[in-house]
C-alpha cells in the first residue's frame, strides 16, 4: 500500500508544488478590454514582462507595451499568499501524513506568524483546520480516494473495490503528461485493472480513459517513426564529429541504454505484460506498438460500456448484501450480474467475459466472499444448536432433581402460628417449674450436709493438732456441684425434645 501511495502521490506533490510557486495574483488590463494575470517578471519604460500559466507545467511569458496598457494591478503580500494556500484546499487523493504536515507548516502556519492582521486570517485557519483534521484520519488509518473518506474497516471489508478504485486513480495520473511513456504506464494500469478487477466499476472508467488516450499515442508513434531514421543518422553524424574521448563516451551511454531496455524488455515479456516498453530508437518497436494500438482500440470498443457499468454496479450490491449477511439476495444479484452482456454485439474483438469467472475478477471473489460466508454461517448455526442442547440437558437435570425431594406432608404444609406459641410457652413453663424443684432439692441438701458435718465440743488443743485434723479446703475458682448437674442436663434434654417436636424436626420429611 505505502508503494501504491507514493506512485500516485508523486505527479500530486508536482502540482502542489507548482501551486505554491506560481504567483498569479498581478493584472495587466489593457485599453482594448483584454486582461493577463500572472506574475509580472519584469518592467522597464516602454515594456512590462508577464509570466501566466497555461497549465499546471507551462508557462507563457507576454511582452506588453506600456502604450497598451490601460492599468496595472498588484496585489499585497499577504494577498499573492493567499491565493496560494486557497490551491490545498481540496486535497488530492491518497495524501499521506508527512505531506500533509508539510502542507501545514509551509502554508498556513507561516501566513498565521507573518499576517496576524490580515482580513485572510480567518479563512486561513479554516483552511490549516481541514489540514489539520484530515491528517488526524490519515494517521487513524483513513484513506481519501477522491472525494471519499474509507475507514480501515471498510478497506479490509471491500478490499476489491479499494484496490480497483487506487489502481484506476494511478492509471488517471500517468496519463495526464499526455507523452508516450505516461500513456503506456496508464495502459499498463488499464491491463491490470482488466485482468485483476474485471466487474468493478474501475473497468468502464479506465476502459473509458483508455480510448481517449490510444489516439494520442498513436499519433505520437507515427511522428516518431517518422523522424527515427533522421534522428538516427543525425546521431551518428554528432558522433563522428567528436573527439576520441567524447566518442567513445557516447557510444557507452547508449551502450547501456539499450541493454537497459533489453533488460527491461525481457522481464516485461517474462511477466506477461503487454503494454511492453518502448526503444523510441528502434523503428521496429515503434512499427510493433502502432500494431499494438490498432489492437488495442478495437478490442477496447468491443466492449459495452453501459453493459460494464450495470454490471459493475450490481456487482456491488451483491458486495454489500454479503456484509450485511443477506447471502439470498447476494446469491440473485451475482446471477443477475452474470447475465448481464459487456460486449458490443457482433464485436470481433478478444472476448473478456470469457474471464469472469477466473481468480481475479470481482465476480469470482465475490462467489468465493459468498462460500465463506455460507461457511461461517453454517458453523454457527451448529455451535447455536449445541448451545441450545446444553441448555435443554440443563434443565432436564434441573427438573429431575427437583422432582426426587420428599413432598412435604399436609401438616407441614399448614402450621399454626398460635399452636407454635403455645407449644413454646409449655415448654418453658416446664423449664421454670423444673429449676424451681431442682432449687428446692439443692437447698435442702445443703441443709443436711451442714448438720451432719456440725462437730461435738471436745477439748482444746493445740494449735498445731488442730491444723492437722481440719480438713483441706475445697480449690479455688468455684465451679458446679454434681447435685445440680443431673437436673440441669435433664431439664436441657426436655427442652431440646420439646423444640424438636414443635419445629417438625423427626417427622416423616426428614426421615
Amino acid at each position: 500500500m505505502t508503494s501504491i501511495k507514493s506512485y500516485l502521490l508523486t505527479p500530486f506533490i508536482g502540482i502542489f508544488l507548482i501551486c505554491l510557486t506560481s504567483l498569479e495574483a498581478d493584472e495587466i488590463k489593457m485599453k482594448d478590454g483584454t486582461t493577463h494575470t500572472g506574475r509580472i517578471t519584469y518592467e522597464a519604460d516602454d515594456i512590462v514582462k508577464i509570466e501566466i500559466a497555461i497549465s499546471a507545467s507551462i508557462k507563457e511569458t507576454k511582452i506588453l507595451s506600456r502604450a497598451d496598457i490601460l492599468n496595472i494591478t498588484k496585489d499585497r503580500p499577504e494577498d499573492i499568499e493567499f491565493n496560494k494556500l486557497q490551491k490545498l484546499i481540496p486535497t488530492p487523493s491518497l495524501m499521506s501524513a508527512g505531506a500533509y504536515k508539510s502542507a501545514i507548516e509551509t502554508g498556513p502556519d507561516p501566513f498565521l506568524k507573518n499576517f496576524p492582521d490580515s482580513i485572510h486570517v480567518e479563512p486561513v485557519k479554516k483552511i490549516k483546520a481541514t489540514l489539520e483534521e484530515e491528517l488526524d484520519k490519515v494517521e487513524r488509518g483513513f484513506i481519501k480516494v477522491e472525494e471519499d473518506w474509507i475507514s480501515p474497516q471498510e478497506k479490509v471489508k471491500y478490499e476489491t473495490l479499494v484496490n480497483s478504485r487506487i489502481r484506476f486513480l494511478r492509471m488517471q495520473a500517468a496519463s495526464r503528461t499526455r507523452n508516450y511513456n505516461g500513456i503506456i504506464n496508464a495502459m499498463r494500469e488499464l491491463e491490470y485493472i482488466e485482468e485483476n478487477f474485471h466487474g468493478t466499476p474501475a473497468l468502464p472508467k479506465a476502459v473509458n480513459l483508455g480510448l481517449q488516450l490510444m489516439p494520442t499515442l498513436g499519433q505520437q508513434l507515427l511522428g516518431m517513426r517518422r523522424d527515427v531514421e533522421y534522428r538516427n543518422a543525425e546521431f551518428e553524424k554528432n558522433k563522428e564529429q567528436m573527439d576520441p574521448v567524447a566518442k567513445a563516451q557516447v557510444e557507452a551511454a547508449r551502450a547501456r541504454e539499450e541493454a537497459n531496455y533489453a533488460a527491461g524488455l525481457a522481464a516485461d515479456k517474462k511477466a506477461g505484460i503487454k503494454w511492453v516498453r518502448l526503444n523510441a530508437n528502434s523503428k521496429t518497436s515503434i512499427e510493433s506498438y502502432l500494431k499494438l494500438v490498432d489492437s488495442e482500440m478495437k478490442h477496447l470498443k468491443a466492449y459495452d460500456l453501459n453493459g460494464l457499468t450495470k454490471q459493475s454496479e450490481v456487482l456491488v450490491e451483491v458486495d454489500q448484501a454479503i456484509d450485511k449477511g443477506d447471502l439470498r439476495l447476494a446469491k440473485a444479484k451475482l446471477e443477475e450480474a452474470a447475465g448481464i452482456s459487456t460486449r458490443v454485439e457482433g464485436s470481433s474483438g478478444k472476448k473478456s467475459s470469457s474471464k469472469k469467472g477466473r481468480k481475479g475478477s470481482y465476480a469470482s471473489i465475490l462467489k468465493t466472499k459468498i462460500a465463506q460466508a455460507s461457511a461461517r454461517a453454517e458453523e454457527l448455526a451448529k455451535a447455536r444448536e449445541k448451545a441450545a442442547e446444553s441448555q435443554n440437558l440443563a434443565e432436564n437435570l434441573k427438573k429431575e432433581n427437583t422432582s426426587s425431594l420428599p413432598t412435604p406432608s399436609k401438616d407441614e404444609e399448614e402450621v399454626d402460628p398460635e399452636a407454635v406459641a403455645e407449644k413454646k410457652k409449655e415448654a418453658a413453663d416446664a423449664f421454670a417449674a423444673l429449676a424451681q424443684s431442682s432449687k428446692k432439692n439443692e437447698d435442702s441438701k445443703s441443709k443436711e450436709s451442714s448438720s451432719k458435718s456440725k462437730p461435738k465440743e471436745k477439748q482444746p488443743r493445740d494449735e498445731e493438732d488442730y491444723d492437722k485434723d481440719r480438713p483441706s479446703a475445697a480449690p479455688s475458682g468455684g465451679g458446679i456441684s454434681m447435685s445440680l448437674i443431673i437436673p440441669i442436663v435433664t431439664v436441657l434434654l426436655l427442652v431440646t425434645v420439646v423444640l424438636l417436636k414443635v419445629l417438625g424436626i423427626g417427622s416423616k420429611k426428614e426421615e
